[in-house]
């Protein structure tokens, strides 16, 4: 891919959660540019309602102060729905000065926006829509080996291959309660005593503390809690042989599809009857980048290809096209 002038700059944008800063961030250095990582903060009630039914202006922002749009960089990239204003409000405001790129489903008139990466199983089309099967994300081989030099000495004496597991948590799509707490206790003891291999269980931040403790519980040293200062997650992704995800998080199974490991989903229950997220499951389970969890874990191979990388060759060829 040809690189972009070394000025250019763009501030990536989210509400602040993990998994969309790993979107923002990975399509920035795929596309090998300069950028600054900011969380945008919205006041009630556009904090909580869809995008289009209020008005758009400066004070629904509690941290706009902080923000100099003479200093605005060439590319904005946003992810999920609160960033969405911020991106509307700033490409009203600088019009063509601004290249606004946002990754999901805006649900908005798509034309608001000079470029959208959407899920394919949203089925968006439009001349300024790209579509991607898995969570654009940060995760490369260059990332995975340096995680895994900073953390190879903790799991240096384990000799048996490593099976990472993955734990998210409740969420407006899935139910995380004891029953299903104790559904996956069973299944991840089977799994240990059909298969030679280690388990190492790793939970994250929506984590809730009585998965936790339950885990530390049951499985002791093989669990570790998630740990802002010491986490071995992008390692994992690396050392590991097999993967294991709770169907919650579609960035967090990207991540680990990233990863050319072999991935398997434990399903969560739906809590709504319109999951999309299932149906991102259904999709990368159709094109076989995962499989649902079994009794025998079996290495298997699949041909995705980074599509972050293709993401931003393409951004750099529409980008230089209008300029």
């Amino acid at each position: 891919m040809e690189k972009f002038n070394k000025d250019i700059r763009a501030w990536c944008v989210t509400d602040g959660s993990a998994g969309m800063n790993s979107q923002v961030k990975g399509l920035a250095e795929a596309m090998k540019i300069n950028y600054e990582l900011r969380s945008i903060d919205l006041r009630f009630p556009w904090s909580v309602l869809p995008v289009g039914i209020l008005p758009i202006f400066p004070s629904i922002f509690k941290n706009l102060g902080r923000t100099n749009l003479s200093d605005a960089p060439d590319f904005l990239i946003t992810c999920g729905r609160q960033s969405v204003y911020f991106s509307l409000y700033l490409k009203r405001k600088l019009g063509k000065k601004i290249f606004n790129i946002h990754i999901q489903n805006p649900k908005v008139n798509h034309d608001e926006f000079d470029l959208i990466i959407a899920p394919t199983h949203d089925n968006l089309t439009s001349s300024n829509v790209i579509n991607a099967d898995l969570a654009i994300n940060h995760i490369n081989p260059e990332i995975i080996n340096s995680n895994i030099e900073l953390f190879k000495k903790d799991f240096s004496n384990i000799d048996e291959p490593i099976c990472c597991v993955l734990i998210g948590g409740k969420s407006r799509n899935y139910i995380f309660d004891k029953n299903v707490l104790e559904d996956l206790t069973f299944e991840l003891k089977n799994i240990q005593s059909n298969n030679k291999l280690k388990l190492i269980i790793l939970s994250s931040r929506r984590t809730d503390q009585f998965i936790i403790n339950h885990l530390n519980h049951e499985f002791g040293d093989s669990h570790i809690a998630w740990n802002e200062n010491n986490n071995p997650y992008i390692a994992l992704l690396g050392i590991s042989k097999f993967i294991i995800c709770t169907s919650d998080s579609v960035s967090m199974i990207s991540e680990a599809i990233y990863s050319r490991k072999s991935v398997f989903i434990y399903r969560l229950k739906s809590s709504k009857n319109n999951n999309r997220i299932e149906d991102f499951i259904n999709s990368v389970i159709d094109k076989g980048f995962v499989k649902l969890i079994p009794n025998l874990i079996e290495e298997f191979a699949h041909n995705y290809k980074n599509e972050t990388e293709e993401v931003a060759r393409r951004i750099h060829q529409m980008y230089t096209d209008l300029r």
